[in-house]
């Protein structure tokens, strides 16, 4: 269904968190830069790909054969899956994830890791997590040392803080307080789908952001984003979206600075769940 945003070649800044079912997959696309954070992931090819039905028709529709940058906050099937039959179509640039496998034997690979940091005009991108010196922990590890994006937007004057956690619970939420107690955020992408094992109190307390995103699939299996969490998010009086009540969530920076937030769910109201509740 993201096929049917509008065609879009020259934002100031925008972030589309694709609906994808149970994963992620999040487009950023700025003037001389396109990108995406995670590719979503593989079920049942036979019956529904992710890359043919959504990613592939989505990035058509954008009319945006290529991708500077792709990172892959690390390599489960729901945030990776895709990667193959993407790249396959679309012209990938450079790939970064916190492991290497050989889906990225001919490609311009590099490891993510904190310090790492992109800048595109007034758009800055940095790696907040994992530390270089953890790489060599990933294999057994690799949700807690999911490559953590910082995206800061100066033009906006309402939300210009993105933090996306990609997999990562409790453990990095603390070291990433202590690196940076200042941290400023004002859309969370919640770690791993709204896990109850992400999202602490003390870190969404710290932060206290103006949105919560959880990408998650409808009923899916693991009762994401987790009732735990809701009621952490609810306690703080800090709102929520979902890929599960609102489809595809796409934030645009307007001219005047003011950041445009479009549901797609709500822009179809045959799509449109809200009479239904989130699954326990």
């Amino acid at each position: 269904m993201p096929v049917l945003f509008p065609n879009k070649n020259h934002e100031l800044f925008q972030l589309n968190i694709l609906d994808v079912g149970q994963g992620q997959a999040i487009f950023i696309n700025l003037p001389d830069h396109k990108m995406m954070v995670d590719t979503g992931g593989t079920f049942d090819e036979k019956k529904f790909s992710v890359a043919k039905s959504l990613i592939i028709p989505f990035l058509m529709r954008q009319s945006f054969p290529r991708l500077d940058q792709v990172v892959l906050t690390h390599l489960d099937l729901d945030h990776s899956g895709a990667y193959t039959e993407v790249a396959d179509i679309i012209n990938i640039k450079k790939v970064f994830s916190n492991q290497k496998d050989q889906r990225f034997d001919h490609a311009n690979f590099e490891y993510c890791h904190s310090g790492q940091q992109w800048q595109h005009g007034s758009v800055n991108i940095q790696v907040l997590s994992p530390p270089e010196n953890s790489l060599s922990e990933v294999p057994n590890n690799q949700n807690e040392l999911s490559c953590v994006i910082y995206i800061q937007v100066p033009q906006s004057k309402q939300y210009q803080n993105f933090l996306l956690m990609g997999d990562a619970g409790w453990e990095t939420e603390f070291r990433l307080l202590q690196q940076y107690p200042d941290l400023k955020v004002d859309v969370l992408v919640l770690g791993h789908h709204g896990s109850q094992h992400s999202s602490s109190y003390a870190f969404l307390k710290q932060l206290k952001p103006k949105l919560a995103i959880a990408s998650a699939g409808f009923e899916n299996r693991y009762g994401h984003p987790h009732p735990i969490v809701l009621k952490r998010l609810k306690e703080l009086d800090i709102p929520l979206k979902t890929t599960i009540e609102q489809g595809s969530i796409e934030f645009n920076l307007q001219s005047d600075g003011q950041m445009k937030i479009i549901d797609f769910r709500s822009t179809r109201k045959w799509l449109n769940f809200s009479d239904r509740t989130l699954s326990d």
